[in-house]
């Protein structure tokens, strides 16, 4: 029987996913011996510096943090050599590791990404899977290399998606399966147990996504259009626009139609109990949840307290 190696590991990542798996990970009691994450960055009205999740665990369990800017990243080779890790752990970490870095530990390398790949490789496989209408998804284990989520496989777990799943739930049930998969993959590497399988060569990519791709487009299905609200919650959130005012949309459903010789792309059908119907190329969209400018989150139904004349059936939104 081996016996498990007691692993020094660098740990990479940025956001309160990765958070996630570092407090997993510092609870199995293994030993973390430096944290990169990305720099602070102000934000919010007030300009605040504000730490990340990730920095924030690190401070508390004094754990040495490293913030390299991107533009000398090569440099920090030296400070991570001398911290003699047995392997870097990255999870969503917001930069690209250089060869010299990825190169550099005994046991190389190993990425946590939320997809089975290599369907959805890149910056946004959560999205993607809710947006082409995916029924699983999962988390994949990856040595990293120099391609962008290319290197061998280690260990993979799956996980279903809801046709009611957001991006925030599905990232949410995600976060449990992956860390689960993380400290498993640590548990075969400490018992020398590497054995690495090379991807498919049925290869999808996720693009990075840009405030106006969430834009609602009337002339596709009202079927896509769903999805694209439920991918793009909690951000950038999906809107149209009504007299040049944004409204966010933050749920709705699909009303299946057969036939349709009455209404125009984007005209507002009905405003009842259960909505906001809007024409689309292909069945109904119905809005349950929405956001005037300056409002909080309200049901679609409310609509009709508001005296405004763009908010009637038959007006064509934008």
């Amino acid at each position: 029987m081996k016996h498990s190696k007691l692993l020094k590991i660098i740990f990479a990542g940025t956001p309160d996913f990765s958070a996630k798996h570092l407090i997993q990970i510092i609870r199995a009691k293994y030993k973390i011996v430096g944290v990169l994450t990305k720099t602070d960055k102000p934000s919010g009205r007030g300009k605040l510096i504000l730490e990340s999740p990730v920095k924030k665990i690190a401070k508390k369990h004094k754990i040495p943090i490293f913030q390299p800017e991107i533009e000398n990243i090569t440099q920090l080779h030296t400070q991570l050599y001398e911290l003699h890790a047995d392997l870097m752990i990255v999870v969503s970490y917001g930069l690209i590791l250089p060869e010299n870095i990825l190169n550099m530990f005994p046991l190389g390398c190993i990425n946590v990404h939320a997809s089975l790949l290599p369907r959805w490789r890149g910056a946004t496989p959560i999205q993607s899977a809710i947006l082409y209408g995916d029924s699983i998804t999962g988390i994949s284990i990856i040595k990293m290399e120099k391609g962008v989520d290319t290197g061998k496989i280690l260990c993979s777990s799956s996980c279903k998606i809801k046709n009611t799943d957001t991006s925030a739930s599905l990232q949410d049930k995600l976060s449990i399966i992956s860390y689960k998969t993380t400290l498993l993959a640590l548990k075969m590497l400490s018992l020398s147990y590497d054995h690495y399988v090379s991807q498919s060569k049925l290869i999808t990519y996720s693009s990075k996504i840009k405030k106006q791709d969430a834009q609602l487009n009337w002339s596709k299905d009202a079927i896509i259009l769903e999805r694209c609200i439920r991918a793009f919650n909690p951000w950038p959130i999906s809107f149209f626009k009504i007299d040049n005012k944004l409204i966010r949309v933050w749920k709705a459903n699909v009303i299946m139609q057969y036939h349709n010789n009455i209404y125009k792309e984007g005209e507002i059908i009905l405003i009842n109990k259960n909505g906001l119907q809007i024409q689309t190329k292909r069945n109904v969209l119905n809005i349950i949840k929405l956001q005037l400018p300056g409002k909080t989150i309200m049901h679609a139904h409310n609509l009709k307290n508001f005296k405004k004349k763009f908010l009637i059936p038959r007006v064509q939104l934008v």
